[in-house]
């Protein structure tokens, strides 16, 4: 594998987390080691979510992969899904094929031995799906050695490829993980993202 890709139409704290998270579910959880990001737009930073209203992001995993996310309203449609909050699409590209994952709208790939590209159905059913997430949490409880898939030093990383995504639009640069301490990126966009929204008004 050397590439894992997702866009969603949904924000930036609204659905970028997921669509990162299952970039670094699809790569093993490995660790970035930088990010280069760009973003536009400040409509969204009002919302209960605040984000801006696009982030495009780069991202260079310690392994060797390199992840990419379109994330908000220039992303790329998912025309097969109608349903706006399953618009997105993960996937996962290797040197025999790829691998890719529509919310809502089922699957498709191409492998060595497939013998050309292959598809299924499928979407979220909670009577099929929601059983293994609780058993996640029981197994967690039994056992104190067992790491929760769903865990906060999990959720923190994906959420620092989140925020700088954001640094590095403010400061035009690539930005290495973990993040240094700094002003907080959401915070920082409104003053130039609404600011300059007023000052055009």
């Amino acid at each position: 594998m050397h590439t894992v890709y997702g866009s969603t139409l949904g924000w930036l704290l609204q659905m970028g987390s997921h669509v990162v998270d299952y970039c670094r579910y699809f790569n093993g959880e490995a660790d970035a080691e930088w990010v280069f990001g760009q973003v536009s737009g400040g409509e969204k930073l009002t919302d209960s979510h605040p984000s801006p209203d696009f982030a495009l992001g780069e991202v260079q995993f310690r392994n060797g992969v390199r992840g990419m996310v379109e994330i908000g309203n220039l992303a790329q449609d998912v025309p097969e899904v109608e349903y706006f909050w399953h618009k997105v699409r993960i996937g996962a590209q290797g040197t025999e094929g790829f691998a890719e994952a529509l919310i809502g709208g089922g699957w498709r790939a191409v492998t060595r031995d497939s013998g050309g590209p292959i598809s299924g159905h499928g979407c979220w059913n909670a009577q099929l799906d929601q059983p293994p997430y609780i058993r996640d949490i029981a197994l967690w409880l039994d056992d104190e050695s067992r790491i929760h898939p769903c865990n906060g030093e999990s959720a923190l990383k994906g959420f620092e490829i989140l925020m700088a995504i954001c640094r590095s639009a403010l400061e035009r640069r690539r930005v290495s993980l973990p993040l240094e301490r700094g002003e907080p990126e959401i915070q920082r966009l409104r003053g130039i993202l609404l600011g300059a929204h007023c000052s055009a008004a």
